[in-house]
């Protein structure tokens, strides 16, 4: 079961409203399309003129194993964890709009074989955890595709998993700069439903499918 995207409404930048009061935004695109040979799109999730919700919809001709690689060598994004391609961009689109209160709510990258969906779960997650979440999405390549056998549809990254929750005695788990690397959605061919893949220990959770995400609004 593949992932759905919601239905926001694309930038317009020859709506002269938007570039008035967002500068650099052509350039941002163009940037990102360049640093991961990608086509990129961008939406925005947000009816203010004073905010702008990013969603950030990547498409590149290449497979998982072909970016990884690419990553790994510095030809694809970058191999510096502390600023990639994207956190650079991003950088000097909050260096033009200083008033403006801008983020990535999600980062959306299509690929020959797959989908990786990043989600928003702090100010400015996306693009300062980006390299750290390509990174661990490699090491975890082998157990994630289970030993080699079957890739995945899809990688959601982060879930929560509800029976978390539960054994918390009702406190709320909160996101952290950990939440990336602690359980990830994936979606399989053979699976009817999404699987849960538990990151620091390398498995697929069997026992409790049922997930959900948190937002910046919770």
């Amino acid at each position: 079961m593949l992932f759905k995207p919601n239905n926001y409404h694309s930038i317009d930048f020859i709506n002269v409203k938007s570039t008035d009061v967002m500068l650099g935004l052509f350039d941002f695109k163009k940037s990102i399309e360049l640093g991961y040979f990608s086509e990129v799109i961008l939406k925005n999730n947000s009816d203010s003129t004073h905010k702008l919700d990013l969603v950030v919809e990547l498409n590149c001709p290449l497979n998982l194993l072909d970016i990884l690689s690419h990553f790994n060598k510095g030809l694809w994004g970058s191999s510096e964890i502390t600023k990639s391609p994207l956190a650079k961009s991003f950088d000097c689109l909050l260096a033009y709009n200083k008033e403006l209160d801008i983020d990535i709510q999600e980062f959306t990258l299509y690929l020959n074989d797959t989908n990786i969906v990043i989600k928003n779960i702090y100010k400015h997650s996306i693009p300062e955890q980006f390299n750290n979440i390509i990174s661990e999405i490699g090491k975890q390549y082998v157990s994630i595709t289970k030993g080699l056998t079957e890739q995945p549809e899809e990688i959601f990254i982060p879930v929560f998993e509800d029976s978390l929750n539960s054994s918390l005695n009702g406190v709320e788990k909160r996101p952290t700069l950990n939440s990336y690397t602690e359980y990830w959605g994936i979606y399989m061919e053979s699976e009817v439903d999404g699987l849960i893949f538990d990151v620091q220990h390398n498995k697929f959770i069997s026992a409790n499918l049922d997930y959900y995400m948190f937002d910046e609004n919770n």
